[in-house]
């Protein structure tokens, strides 16, 4: 070989090498990606499964509304509705008696040491049996149904269920002082009454037992007296 050709190889070979040389650098840069490939895969992860939250703690749910229980533990149930019925409460024997089925009477008057008294009798008028408890509210009626006085105390006594059979009955002892009874006049104030104004044990239904008398209405005068309905 020629010293003039020398240059020439050289050159060769060095280009050859700076190729080989840029084609290993692109091979490296292809297969390597340090950040490229993990931060995809992360973002898919989290995506998928719906529930990573700041902080790196799963996302809470919802606060649900929770209502006062009982000692039992069971939630505290709806205030129902008021019953609604179109009769009277079914007790033992039968409804509870309606001023409409009843009628009113005075019977077995008696009157001593300025006293008087005599029963309300109540009659069911009606074909089915009915029931009564209680007191009775009864009151003086002046004329055109003004009432007069203060209504009558409850005498205290116990009280039952009674039941009236079809046109059965059924009573109350009222009692009161007799006209003046002994008080001055200015303390008894007599009053005129055309009649007693009577409410049966549950009842919003008055009726009316006509009797005329006189009363006294004055405030320092002890009222009249009804007891409970008894059996007739």
């Amino acid at each position: 070989m020629s010293l003039t050709s020398s240059p020439k190889l050289i050159a060769v070979a060095l280009l050859a090498g700076l190729a080989l040389t840029a084609c290993s650098s692109s091979g490296s840069s292809g297969s390597t990606n340090p950040s490229g490939s993990g931060a995809p895969s992360t973002a898919a992860s989290a995506g998928a499964g719906g529930s990573s939250a700041p902080g790196g703690g799963a996302a809470q749910a919802p606060p649900t509304e929770s209502r006062p229980t009982r000692s039992g533990g069971s939630a505290e149930p709806e205030p129902s509705s008021p019953a609604t019925g179109g009769g009277s409460p079914v007790a033992a024997g039968g409804q509870q008696c309606t001023s409409a089925q009843l009628t009113v009477a005075q019977t077995g008057e008696n009157a001593g040491a300025g006293q008087l008294g005599f029963t309300i009798t109540f009659t069911n008028t009606a074909d089915l049996p009915c029931t009564m408890d209680g007191y009775p509210g009864v009151s003086y009626e002046a004329a055109a149904g003004q009432p007069t006085g203060a209504p009558a105390a409850r005498s205290g006594a116990p009280h039952h269920t009674v039941t009236l059979a079809p046109h059965g009955t059924a009573g109350a002892t009222f009692q009161d002082a007799n006209g003046l009874s002994g008080y001055d006049p200015g303390t008894c104030r007599l009053t005129d009454a055309t009649g007693l104004k009577i409410y049966p044990p549950g009842e919003r239904t008055a009726l009316f037992l006509p009797w005329k008398t006189q009363h006294c209405t004055g405030t320092g005068v002890h009222p009249a007296t009804i007891g409970p309905v008894t059996q007739g």
